[in-house]
C-alpha cells in the first residue's frame, strides 16, 4: 500500500497540470499559462541551503558560484513575443522537472554598435545570488541595468552579484527587461484596446513591476525577505526606479530605493504617440512602399488601423530598432517612461512635490561629479569650451538629483539621503588619481561609481576608455568601494545608511546652506570624504554659462545646452 501512495504522491503534479491545461483551454490564448500565484500547481519551498529551490512556477537547480549559491536565467514572466508584444507582462509558464538556471537568460532585442541585433524579444529573465547560509530573511537586493533604456543587459560582469551577496550578505538580484520601442510604445492602432495596462504603452516598467511581484510571491524560498525589498539602478536602470516610485503599479512591492545617475524624465501621452508615428513613416520608407515622407504620411492617412496594427507586429524588433536613430554609445533616439495615467501619473514626477506619490520609501540618490564627460569623450569635433561638459554634468545633477531631493522632502517626512561621487575627478591642485590624462578627460564619468557601489572589478565601460582602475589608486580605490558598500548593505537593511562604524551621512536638508550631500572620494592612499551644501537649479547652470561664457561660444554652448533642459520636466 506504501508504494502505493509514494507513486499516486510522484503523479499528483502531473494530475494537477493536466487539470489546469484542461481549464485553460476554453480562456483567451493570452491567458493559458498565466496562473495567479495563488492558482500554481506547486507549492513554495522553504530555503535548505542548497542548489535545488521549489518556486511557485517549478523547481529550479541552481550552481556554487564562489561563496555564494547563483541562479541564471529564471523567467519572471511569459515571453512577450506573438500577440503578447505591446502587453503587459503575464506570469511564467509553469514547467514540469527541474530547469537548470546555470546560465543567463536572453537580454532584451537591441541593435548594438559594432555588434549590431542582440538579444531577444523573449526577455524576462532575472539572476540571483546569495550567501551559502542557511540564513532566511536576507533583505532583497534588486538592480535596473542601465542603457537609456534602448540597450544593455544585466548578464555583463557590471552588474554581476556575487560580491554584493558574500560581502554584504544580502540577496542580489539582477533583471532584463523590455527595451526602446519594444518597452515603451504607444500607437492608437496598437496600443488602443485590452487593459489599462495593455493601454499604457509602458511595458518595460510594466516588465520590472512584474519581477517585483515574482520576489514578493518567491523569494522566501531563496532565503529572502520579500518584506525588505531595496530597487537599485544607474543611468537608464535609475530612470526606472524614479519612476516606480511613482507608479501605483507598484506600490508596496519595495521598500527603499537607490538612485544612481537618474533623470527626472517622462514623456507624455502625445510625444509618444507623434515618436511612434515617426516610427511607422521610417519603416514604410524603408520598405519601399513609399518615396519620401510627404507620401508616408498620406499612404497612413488612408490605412485602417487594424492594417497598422498588422504591419507593424509584422516587423521583428530588429527592423524597428534599427528605422530610429541612435544617439553617443548607440543609444535609441527613443523617449520611455510614458505619463499614461495608469502606469505613470499624468503629472509626471511633479508628484514629488505633492503628498501624494505612490512609493514613500528611504532613498539614496546621486550621480558623479563629471556625469557628461564620457559622452564627451566620443564627441572629438565640437569648437565649444572645455568647459561644455562641465555644465552639462551640473544640469544632470540639478535634475536628477537636488530637483527631486528637494520636491520628496518639501511635504513628506521622507528620508533622502543625496551623494555626489567625485573618484577620479582632479583636485583643486589639478592631480587625479586616473593614469595619464584621463583624469581631465572622463574625471569622475558617467557609470564611475558602479564598482563601487557593486564591488565588482570595473565597469564595461573600461572596453570603450581603457583601464582606470590601476595598482596606483588600488588602495584608496578599495578603501572607498568598502565604504560605499557598507553604506549601502545598512541602507538595505534599515533604510539607513549610517551606523556607528562609519562616517554621518546626513539626511538630505532644504535649509539654505546646510551640508547635505556626501562626497565620495579618495586620493591614493586614503579616504577624501566632505560635504556639500550646494543645492543647484537648471537657472543656476543657464546663469553660469551667460556669466562666464562670451559670444559666439556662449549662443552655441547654449544651444547644446537646450537639447538636455527638456529633460528637467
Amino acid at each position: 500500500m506504501s508504494k502505493i501512495m509514494k507513486f499516486a504522491s510522484l503523479l499528483s503534479p502531473l494530475f494537477r497540470l493536466k487539470n489546469y491545461l484542461e481549464r485553460a483551454i476554453s480562456q483567451p490564448i493570452r491567458r493559458h499559462f498565466a496562473p495567479k500565484p495563488s492558482d500554481s500547481i506547486y507549492e513554495l519551498g522553504k530555503w535548505n541551503n542548497e542548489a535545488n529551490v521549489q518556486t511557485k512556477y517549478g523547481l529550479v537547480r541552481g550552481f556554487s558560484d564562489k561563496g555564494t549559491w547563483c541562479w541564471k536565467g529564471i523567467p519572471y514572466g511569459t515571453p512577450p513575443v506573438g500577440e503578447l508584444r505591446w502587453k503587459a507582462p503575464l506570469d511564467p509558464i509553469p514547467w514540469l522537472g527541474t530547469r537548470k538556471t546555470m546560465k543567463f537568460g536572453n537580454s532584451a532585442a537591441q541593435v548594438m554598435p559594432i555588434m549590431g541585433p542582440t538579444g531577444s524579444e523573449d526577455c524576462l529573465y532575472l539572476n540571483i545570488w546569495r550567501p551559502k547560509s542557511s540564513e532566511t530573511e536576507l533583505p532583497v537586493y534588486l538592480y535596473i541595468h542601465g542603457g537609456g533604456n534602448s540597450i544593455g543587459s544585466s548578464d555583463t560582469s557590471t552588474y554581476y552579484g556575487n560580491a554584493v551577496a558574500e560581502k554584504s550578505n544580502l540577496l542580489y538580484i539582477s533583471v532584463n527587461y523590455r527595451l526602446g520601442a519594444m518597452g515603451w510604445f504607444k500607437h492608437p492602432a496598437v496600443t488602443g484596446s485590452g487593459s489599462p495596462e495593455d493601454q499604457s504603452g509602458n511595458y518595460g516598467t510594466l516588465d520590472l513591476v512584474k519581477s517585483l511581484e515574482w520576489v514578493r510571491d518567491n523569494i522566501r524560498a531563496f532565503g529572502g525577505n520579500p518584506n525588505n525589498v531595496t530597487i537599485a539602478g544607474e543611468s537608464g536602470g535609475a530612470f526606472n526606479v524614479l519612476s516606480l516610485l511613482v507608479s501605483p503599479s507598484a506600490k508596496g512591492l519595495f521598500h527603499r530605493a537607490v538612485v544612481e545617475s537618474g533623470l527626472t524624465s517622462v514623456c507624455s501621452i502625445e510625444e509618444a504617440k507623434t515618436q511612434s508615428e515617426r516610427l511607422l513613416v521610417a519603416l514604410l520608407i524603408s520598405d519601399r512602399k513609399v518615396a519620401n515622407e510627404k507620401e508616408a504620411v498620406k499612404h497612413i492617412s488612408e490605412m485602417q488601423y487594424n492594417e497598422i496594427n498588422t504591419y507593424l507586429c509584422s516587423k521583428s524588433a530588429f527592423t524597428i530598432t534599427k528605422n530610429i536613430p541612435t544617439v553617443v554609445l548607440g543609444m535609441a533616439q527613443w523617449r520611455s517612461i510614458i505619463a499614461d495615467g495608469t502606469v505613470i501619473p499624468t503629472e509626471g514626477y511633479s508628484v514629488f512635490s505633492s503628498r501624494e506619490w505612490a512609493n514613500k520609501v528611504p532613498v539614496i540618490i546621486g550621480c558623479t561629479k563629471d556625469e557628461m564627460k564620457l559622452f564627451g569623450h566620443f564627441i572629438k569635433d565640437l569648437p565649444l569650451s572645455s568647459r561644455v561638459w562641465d555644465y552639462h554634468s551640473m544640469l544632470w545633477r540639478a535634475n536628477g538629483v537636488n530637483k527631486p531631493a528637494s520636491e520628496m522632502t518639501a511635504k513628506n517626512n521622507v528620508p533622502v539621503y543625496v551623494y555626489r561621487f567625485d573618484w577620479g575627478s582632479p583636485d583643486d591642485k589639478g592631480v587625479s588619481v586616473l593614469p595619464k590624462n584621463k583624469g581631465q578627460e572622463l574625471g569622475a564619468h558617467h557609470g564611475a561609481e558602479l564598482p563601487f557601489f557593486l564591488g565588482t572589478r570595473g565597469s564595461d565601460f573600461a572596453i570603450l576608455i581603457g583601464k582606470t582602475h590601476t595598482k596606483d589608486n588600488q588602495i584608496g580605490r578599495e578603501k572607498l568601494k568598502d565604504l560605499c558598500m557598507s553604506y549601502l548593505a545598512n541602507f538595505a537593511r534599515t533604510g539607513n545608511p549610517n551606523n556607528i562604524d562609519l562616517p554621518n551621512w546626513p539626511a538630505w536638508d532644504n535649509t539654505e546652506g546646510k551640508g547635505k550631500v556626501l562626497v565620495l572620494d579618495a586620493d591614493f592612499n586614503d579616504l577624501r570624504l566632505s560635504y556639500s551644501s550646494e543645492k543647484i537649479t537648471v537657472q543656476d547652470v543657464l546663469d553660469l554659462v551667460n556669466s562666464e561664457l562670451k559670444e559666439p561660444e556662449r549662443g552655441q554652448v547654449m544651444t547644446m545646452l537646450e537639447e538636455f533642459i527638456p529633460f528637467r520636466e
